[in-house]
C-alpha cells in the first residue's frame, strides 16, 4: 500500500490513520515518483517510523538535519519530528515505511517498559533520527528485521501479529540500548526552532488564499524578515515564497482532481492573481499544465 497524497493539518501534522487501535501499525511501500508531488512533503506524526530503502538514494530531512540513505540501508525517525523525503538524484527511489504508535510497544502508561524505555525516548528526542547502515552490525540486524517485518505483514499468516510484536520489541531494545543519552534533557533550542517553523508554516496554510508578504510570515513567528528567510531555508530547504507557491499548487491539485471548477476559478481560489502565472508555476512543479494534469487524473480513474 502507498499513500499517494499525505493529508496534513495547518500545523503539518499528518492525519493518516496508521493501522487501527487494535493493531496501530501502518506499513507502506513508497515509490517517490508516484506521490502526487513527486516527493513526501514536510510533516510530523505521533508515530515512530522505521524506513528501509529498496532502490536508489533518498534524502530525508528531519528537523534541522539531512540524511542521505542509500539502497539496503535505512533510518529511524522519532515521534513528532518534522520530516520529508525526496529522491537524492535523478534515479527514482523506493522504500518501505513502518509507522508505529508508541503505545504498541507498551499499551499501559503505568508499565515500567513505557515509563523507562518508551516515554523518555520519544519525549526527550535529542535523537530525532538514527541512520541504519549495513556496515554497523547492530544496525544491520535491525535492517534484516525490517525486511522480515514487511514479509510477515504482507503474507499475514496466522500469528503474524505476535511475530511482528516480538521483532519490534527486539528492534526497540536495540535502539534504546545503543543510544544511552536518550534521557538527557530536551534540547531547548531545537524545541524552540521546531515551534517557530510550525508557526510560520501554519500561518501560510491558514492564509495561502490571500496575499501573503514576507513580513506577514516573519511576524507570525516574531522574527525579522532576514531571519525569517534564513531560518525557513534552513528548516525546509526552500524559501518562504517557494513554499507558499508549492503549497498553493498542492491545494490546486486537490481541486483539479475532485472539483469541476475551471482553471481560472482554481487559480483564484488558491491565491494566484494571474492564471498565466499559475499555469507557469504548476508546470514548473509537476511538468504538466493544470489542464493536462486534470486529463491525466481523469484517464487514470477511467482505467
Amino acid at each position: 500500500m502507498q499513500v499517494f497524497d499525505i493529508q496534513i493539518t495547518n500545523d503539518l501534522q499528518e492525519i493518516t490513520a496508521h493501522g487501527n487501535p487494535s493493531f496501530p501499525i501502518g506499513v507502506y511501500k513508497t515509490l517517490l515518483s508516484r506521490n502526487v508531488h513527486g516527493y513526501v512533503p514536510l510533516h510530523w506524526h505521533d508515530e515512530i517510523q522505521f524506513v528501509l530503502v529498496l532502490k536508489g538514494c533518498v534524502s530525508f530531512s528531519v528537523n534541522q538535519s539531512t540524511y542521505y540513505v542509500e539502497e539496503k540501508n535505512g533510518i529511524f525517525i522519532n515521534s513528532s519530528c518534522l520530516h520529508s523525503a525526496r529522491t537524492y538524484n535523478s534515479e527514482d527511489s523506493e522504500y518501505i515505511c513502518f509507522d508505529i504508535n508508541p503505545s504498541f510497544l507498551s499499551p499501559s502508561s503505568e508499565s515500567i517498559i513505557y515509563q523507562k524505555y518508551v516515554e523518555p525516548f520519544i519525549r526527550y528526542n535529542s535523537n530525532s533520527a538514527i541512520t541504519l547502515s549495513t556496515s554497523v552490525p547492530w544496525q544491520n540486524i535491525i535492517l534484516d528485521d525490517l525486511d522480515n517485518l514487511f514479509e510477515l505483514y504482507t503474507k499475514r499468516e496466522f500469528g503474524f501479529e505476535l511475530n511482528m510484536y516480538a521483532i519490534l520489541l527486539r528492534v526497540w531494545h536495540s535502539i534504546v540500548t545503543h543510544t544511552p543519552d536518550y534521557i538527557t534533557e530536551v534540547d531547548a533550542n531545537a524545541f524552540t526552532e521546531n515551534q517557530r517553523i510550525k508557526q510560520m508554516i501554519s500561518f501560510i496554510h491558514q492564509n495561502y488564499k490571500q496575499k501573503v508578504t514576507l513580513e506577514d510570515i516573519a511576524k507570525s513567528a516574531n522574527v525579522s524578515r532576514s531571519e525569517c528567510c534564513r531560518f525557513f531555508k534552513q528548516m525546509t530547504k526552500s524559501t518562504p515564497f517557494e513554499y507558499l507557491i508549492s503549497y498553493r499548487i498542492n491545494q490546486s491539485i486537490l481541486l483539479l482532481r475532485k472539483s469541476s471548477m475551471s482553471i481560472t476559478e482554481i487559480a483564484d481560489e488558491v491565491g494566484f492573481g494571474s492564471v498565466s502565472y499559475y499555469i507557469e508555476k504548476f508546470r514548473n512543479q509537476t511538468n504538466y499544465t493544470p489542464k493536462e494534469f486534470r486529463n491525466y487524473c481523469t484517464s487514470l480513474s477511467e482505467n
